[in-house]
């Protein structure tokens, strides 16, 4: 065994969102995750994602020296990269000598790519069943994940021109096995595992020169890690791994909330929910209106969500909703809200950037900046202009910080210090303002999208938390 070599720079990269949708047309894979910026922000990454195999391909282009006539390429994809971070390829040998490139963001490996020579060839797909062709529609399947087991499928090659695209990569392997390549990402993120995939690895070497697709057969589907192994040959022949992440958090509907409610508890009352298009904020809205109240719930990019949880509401024919766009990054955002919508008895404060966030350093200032912005400065900012346009009207002001102050998860530091801080501002807002009263109170762990897929709870145990905090702080009419 021999030491691995210092890190060679090769490149650095910054994938755009132009660059996902170029992508996308060129390979076929449209998963959300990847083209929707807003589709993507309920999800536990909270950004785009880059396709993990356009990274794979940006990193064969790269590759340096000779490349074997008999090749077979391992790649695994560790961590995701998001649209516009910026990605470093380095070149180094590994600990048992083989060559090796990293792509990275920061010092966290997102793609790591291995070349060996690939004697004997990989055996094809041993004769069995007729595949199913599958066209790729504009949406990827959804299917139950047992289903696909032991099936078999055939895609056909993607028709771009990938010499143009990738001239490297088709130089050294073939334009119809880059093709083909790019045809895993559309297997993976439109047919199987589809909408909820993520690509873990792959293991890819030369096929067959002639062949105008791929077939696939999937021979293991493991529910405890959620995690698919499938078999492929043709352009291309090779076995790669995806895993079947969590969907997007439901919240309960609000004819279904209003089982849990009187119907007349918060008749009469106005509600202010920031951030109320998803989530907890989705829920609060939910719960005030099945009770008789009246709310408006803000959203500052996920317009159709807001909308769908209006149409729920006044569906539900118990209180009433309505939405209105506000960006707190906009320091003006909140200033014709307060002058054109009826004074509130209740504001409830769930805007939020993404919490959960990819790193090497125990520490990230940057992020920490950003938690303290959403936190702290704009939460401080909303009970200022309320007090200002209070003209002796009072309202509570509901902050949802969280039990991470003192049971932290991994990785959670810059998180839980932002939330205590504004624990102590808002001990101290409470003194100083008159009219407006802060209030904070630690959340449990409560199942949303950014929590979707890590802890056990669900949309009841967010009600029973939920319900007795809108109870307590709403006004009585």
């Amino acid at each position: 065994m021999s030491s691995p070599s210092a890190p060679q720079l090769l490149a650095r990269r910054v994938y755009t969102a132009a660059d996902q949708q170029c992508f996308a047309v060129l390979s076929g894979d449209h998963n959300p995750l990847h083209v929707d910026a807003v589709a993507a922000r309920r999800l536990l990454t909270g950004r785009q994602v880059v396709h993990g195999v356009h990274t794979l391909l940006t990193a064969l282009e790269l590759w340096p020296g000779t490349w074997p006539a008999a090749w077979c390429v391992d790649a695994d994809f560790p961590n995701p990269v998001s649209v516009d971070e910026g990605v470093t390829f380095s070149f180094q040998s590994d600990a048992m000598g083989a060559p090796a490139l990293v792509a990275a963001v920061g010092a966290l490996p997102c793609c790591r790519l291995t070349l060996r020579g690939a004697e004997p060839a990989r055996a094809a797909l041993a004769a069995g069943a007729e595949p199913e062709r599958i066209t790729v529609e504009a949406a990827p399947l959804d299917r139950e994940p047992a289903s696909w087991v032991g099936r078999r499928q055939f895609l056909a090659l993607p028709a771009g021109d990938f010499a143009l695209i990738f001239p490297v990569g088709a130089a050294r392997v073939g334009a119809r096995a880059v093709a083909a390549i790019t045809l895993l990402s559309t297997y993976v993120g439109m047919v199987c595992p589809g909408l909820h995939s993520v690509f873990s690895a792959l293991s890819v070497e030369a096929g067959d020169a002639e062949a105008t697709g791929l077939n696939f057969e999937v021979r293991h589907y493991d529910p405890r890690l959620r995690l698919f192994t499938v078999a492929f040959d043709g352009a291309v022949r090779g076995e790669l791994r995806a895993f079947l992440r969590a969907p997007a958090q439901a919240q309960p509907g609000t004819a279904k909330l209003r089982a849990q409610v009187t119907a007349s508890e918060f008749a009469g009352t106005q509600h202010w929910v920031i951030g109320g298009s998803r989530g907890l904020g989705e829920l609060v809205a939910k719960l005030a209106a099945a009770g008789g109240g009246r709310v408006t719930l803000s959203y500052a990019s996920g317009a159709v969500d807001a909308e769908r949880v209006v149409q729920d509401i006044n569906a539900a024919g118990a209180g009433t909703a309505q939405t209105r766009h506000l960006d707190l990054l906009q320091d003006a955002g909140i200033d014709s809200w307060l002058h054109e919508a009826p004074w509130p008895d209740a504001v409830w404060y769930f805007a939020t950037p993404r919490i959960f966030r990819k790193k090497a350093a125990f520490f990230n200032a940057a992020t920490f900046d950003e938690f303290v912005d959403f936190y702290i400065r704009r939460f401080e900012a909303l009970c200022q202009a309320l007090e200002t346009a209070a003209e002796g009207r009072s309202v509570t002001v509901f902050y949802p910080s969280t039990a991470f102050v003192d049971d932290r998860p991994k990785g959670m530091t810059e998180y839980a210090m932002a939330k205590a801080a504004a624990e102590v501002l808002i001990v101290d807002l409470a003194k100083r303002l008159r009219h407006v009263k802060p209030v904070a109170r630690r959340l449990p762990r409560l199942a949303t999208d950014q929590t979707a897929g890590l802890f056990a709870a669900g949309g009841d145990a967010n009600v029973q938390v939920l319900l007795p905090l809108l109870r307590e702080l709403t006004p009585k009419r």
